[in-house]
């Protein structure tokens, strides 16, 4: 109950709440920073309760009636548009001004290539190092062996899709004997990988390389498209034809 988590709650609030009741983020967080990620996806009448403790500095437990002050500094972050989910009705308009004090831009991940082979790297050493296996100079340089492979995947899933990428690597990697990591075992074990989508033009979107795309975002055409940079109705009649499109199409 994202409600109960963020402003707590009081005991017997509700079914299987805790003996004494229990404090939330922000009672937690006073005096500091709290970081409230994918900030779009709140519902309505959570971001109404949210813009109340912002303007007053206050919180008031699920379930009780006595304001607690709190002094937060809050961050927010999300990869909505939030201009647009105002105008759709989704997005409270003195809400969004109110955490728009400072607004950063961060780009998508294929748009920041030079982070890409050290993100992974960090990646990759935090989860071996979480089953106690080394991060050696030799798995270094493999890694950076594969950067064509991957800087050539778009990452429609950012930051995250590469950290999980890196986390099924180290589980393949931390057999014994250890394997060699090179493009092959990359290529084998990460099939995503062998899309190369730094090649995928107008010219090159053959109906096979349409489907194997389709594929890996499940059968979600509207994914896939967005992936590849075309329309839903663009795919749709690729995917029909089964021919190669002429350039500029």
């Amino acid at each position: 109950m994202l409600e109960a988590e963020l402003f707590g709650y009081e005991e017997g609030a509700f079914t299987g709440s805790r003996r004494g009741g229990r404090a939330g983020l922000f009672e937690i967080a006073h005096g500091g920073t709290l970081f409230l990620d994918e900030i779009g996806e709140m519902p309505l009448p959570l971001q109404t309760r949210l813009l109340r403790v912002l303007e007053e500095k206050a919180v008031t437990r699920v379930g009780g009636h006595q304001p607690i002050p709190v002094d937060v500094r809050v961050i927010s972050a999300t990869h909505c548009d939030l201009d647009r989910e105002i105008t759709q009705g989704r997005f409270r308009t003195d809400l969004f001004y109110r955490l728009s004090i400072l607004r950063l831009t961060l780009p998508p991940l294929r748009e920041r290539q030079a982070d890409i082979v050290p993100l992974a790297q960090s990646f990759l050493k935090q989860s071996l190092a979480a089953m106690e296996i080394p991060f050696t100079e030799s798995l270094r340089h493999g890694l950076t062996q594969c950067q064509p492979l991957l800087l050539a995947w778009r990452w429609p899933g950012n930051i995250r899709e590469l950290r999980n990428m890196m986390e099924r690597l180290a589980l393949f990697l931390s057999v014994d004997p250890a394997p060699t990591l090179d493009r092959q075992f990359m290529r084998q074990l990460l099939p995503e990988l062998m899309v190369n989508t730094a090649e995928l033009t107008p010219s090159t979107m053959d109906a096979h390389t349409l489907q194997d795309v389709l594929a890996r975002f499940k059968g979600d055409k509207t994914a896939a498209a967005r992936y590849l940079g075309i329309s839903r109705t663009t795919l749709w009649r690729r995917l029909k034809t089964g021919a190669t499109p002429p350039s500029g199409n």
